[in-house]
């Protein structure tokens, strides 16, 4: 039997709301990958409900880190998500440092806004840590107020012109990263869209579905999952693309269906067979 792959999940624990850590540990761990969750933060809920607590455990990631080595652990990839501040970008560049060896596949969600404005807890300044982690990424991930943040570009709210798009995805290449998805490109017709370049095959394209109105928090975690597992499977970059989308916008109209409160994140998890399937 194949030896099992490792997968270090690096993001925000929300222990309410389907979001960061808990949308990806169970999306990888179905997909038949040992899920290793290095939680950079952890909330009571997701932070558009009212309320929420926050732990901070910066100070005892480098001890996680550091025990991780001594026991020789190593990973097949890396996935970044958020992170809460300059500090801890500096500890996720020392981790990659460390850990990402010849043939480990380190995939960067750049997490910082949407829609023109930046996350509570961000500031511009993180466009830099951001930068610098996407420069030693496989692949990375960012909606497009992300991308133009990476790019020293003006954020700017939807709807967004084509060619607009087509512009920014040309900068994202000088970041350094071979393969990016550009994500969240809402045109104002009611659809929405996903750009896709992969420097190691040529491919340029770009893919649209109809767009559910309503904000579905952890939609982009969810998308990111997706992505990693399917690319570790050994799936074309675009084509993981692709299945990231139709898995995403699926469980988003569960979800609508379903009349669940969006904060909660989204009903993924009855579609997960259907993953497993895609993927094989």
């Amino acid at each position: 039997m194949e030896k099992q792959k490792k997968i270090a999940l690096i993001n925000d624990l929300s222990c309410v709301g389907r979001s960061s850590l808990t949308a990806a540990l169970p999306i990888v761990s179905v997909c038949g990958f040992h899920a290793v969750p290095l939680p950079t933060g952890i909330f009571s809920s997701q932070t558009a409900e009212d309320g929420y607590v926050y732990v901070d455990i910066s100070e005892k990631l480098p001890d996680f880190c550091g025990q991780w080595k001594s026991i020789g652990l190593d990973f097949d990839c890396i996935y970044t998500g958020y992170l809460a501040g300059r500090e801890q970008a500096e500890i996720i560049k020392r981790f990659i440092i460390d850990f990402k060896k010849s043939g480990t596949v380190c995939v960067v969600d750049p997490v910082m806004g949407d829609d023109g404005r930046l996350y509570k807890g961000i500031n511009e300044s993180m466009a830099d840590d951001m930068r610098f982690l996407c420069s030693v990424a496989d692949i990375i991930l960012p909606n497009v107020t992300e991308a133009e943040l990476l790019t020293g570009t003006t954020p700017s709210a939807a709807p967004y012109d084509v060619e607009y798009i087509k512009q920014l995805m040309a900068k994202t290449r000088n970041i350094g990263c071979p393969r990016t998805a550009i994500t969240g490109i809402d045109t104002g017709d009611g659809q929405i869209g996903c750009a896709v370049y992969d420097s190691l095959t040529g491919k340029a394209n770009m893919f649209f579905m109809p767009k559910t109105e309503g904000g579905y928090p952890g939609a982009g975690d969810v998308f990111a999952s997706v992505v990693t597992a399917a690319f570790m499977k050994g799936i074309d970059f675009t084509r993981c693309v692709q299945l990231a989308m139709g898995f995403t916008g699926e469980a988003v109209a569960v979800t609508a269906q379903n009349g669940e409160n969006v904060n909660y994140g989204l009903c993924f998890e009855p579609l997960l067979p259907k993953l497993i399937r895609a993927v094989k």
